[in-house]
């Protein structure tokens, strides 16, 4: 099949030995007459563990619920869904194609058929021929460019930073995320995953530790340089320096906890860390007080617009590579080309119009 749909890309390679099936998939199960059965209980446990720890919590999840969509597809049709033919899965994205999934949403669903059917010990069939060609044909016939939020760059962080107020304390928070996420070219879970022992104040600047990220699931972990900014209103390492200072301030010291946390509607800080999908709101709603559309934007806005605005202020792809963490150019380019289309090279300023 062209492209891989066997695996989430986080946890990558072959489905851990001994992992089975329970009913739906919702990870290797650890009990019952299957494979670990004849192990200990608490070294049983601790396989099950590990082989859970392949994929995070939320592919797991994103598996289960593919999975039961799957069964109910093949329940209406009278079909068998574990094992599956092949004929039964060309067959349900093609359903799911007509029926105007994306086909990023298909190849995600033919990822959980194909794990499923390894966690059983079974024959995949989403590596049949017949399953190739359907695939291949929907990518060619329906494939769309996707949808990308609008990269949050210096300029239009800047306008809305300085809508803060450094008397409120949810405030002088969200410029420290913002400016931390943006210098670090972080990505959300990075961002919510830092602890403040991770971000350590020197002569140069802010030396952040991303212990774990997308692309180190491994937990080797980086280091990422955070100068000091020009500008006080947006230099990240003075708006970290006042987070620290103002939850001080207000009775709850970051120090050996999560760095950025909640914030209640009295103005207390909280001492459980944010989540993900934190960031994207407090982006929304600061671009929204700053007058521009909060659904052009999310927490990757953070990422990318820093992207953009070091391709275009000249930056290598080597270094912005480097400060994101990127493994490949390909994943930069989008942005990279987003932030050089009206370089000195433009050929369109150079033609004499």
């Amino acid at each position: 099949m062209t492209g891989d749909v066997t695996g989430d890309g986080a946890g990558g390679g072959v489905v851990p030995a001994g992992a089975v099936v329970a009913g739906e998939v919702v990870g290797p199960a650890t009990g019952g007459a299957g494979p670990l059965a004849g192990l200990g209980g608490p070294l049983a446990g601790r396989v099950g563990d590990y082989a859970r720890a392949s994929r995070s919590a939320a592919t797991w999840r994103a598996y289960d619920a593919d999975l039961r969509h799957f069964r109910g597809w093949c329940a209406q049709e009278g079909l068998g869904d574990l094992p599956a033919s092949a004929v039964t899965v060309a067959g349900y994205i093609a359903a799911l194609a007509d029926a105007g999934y994306a086909p990023s949403t298909i190849r995600r669903r033919l990822a959980a058929i194909s794990v499923a059917h390894q966690l059983a010990h079974a024959v995949n069939p989403t590596g049949a021929a017949e399953v190739s060609a359907v695939w291949n044909g929907i990518r060619r016939s329906r494939g769309v460019a996707p949808s990308r939020k609008a990269a949050l760059d210096t300029s239009l962080l800047s306008r809305v930073v300085a809508g803060l107020d450094d008397a409120v304390l949810a405030d002088v928070r969200d410029r420290a995320l913002l400016l931390v996420g943006f210098a670090g070219c972080l990505r959300r879970s990075e961002l919510v995953g830092l602890n403040t022992a991770d971000l350590v104040e020197t002569d140069d600047g802010l030396v952040v530790t991303v212990r774990r990220s997308k692309t180190d699931q491994e937990a080797a972990g980086a280091q990422v340089g955070l100068a000091y900014g020009s500008y006080r209103p947006t230099c990240p390492v003075r708006a970290w320096r006042g987070w620290v200072a103002a939850a001080a301030g207000a009775g709850v010291p970051l120090a050996g906890g999560p760095a950025f946390r909640g914030i209640n509607r009295h103005g207390q800080v909280g001492a459980v860390r944010l989540y993900s999908g934190s960031v994207a709101r407090i982006v929304q709603r600061r671009v929204a007080a700053a007058g521009l559309d909060p659904a052009d934007f999310a927490g990757h806005s953070l990422r990318s617009g820093f992207a953009t605005a070091a391709a275009r202020a000249g930056v290598t792809d080597r270094s912005i590579m480097r400060q994101g963490r990127w493994r490949s150019a390909a994943s930069l380019e989008s942005y990279v080309r987003a932030g050089r289309l009206f370089d000195a090279d433009n050929p369109s300023g150079r033609v004499g119009l």
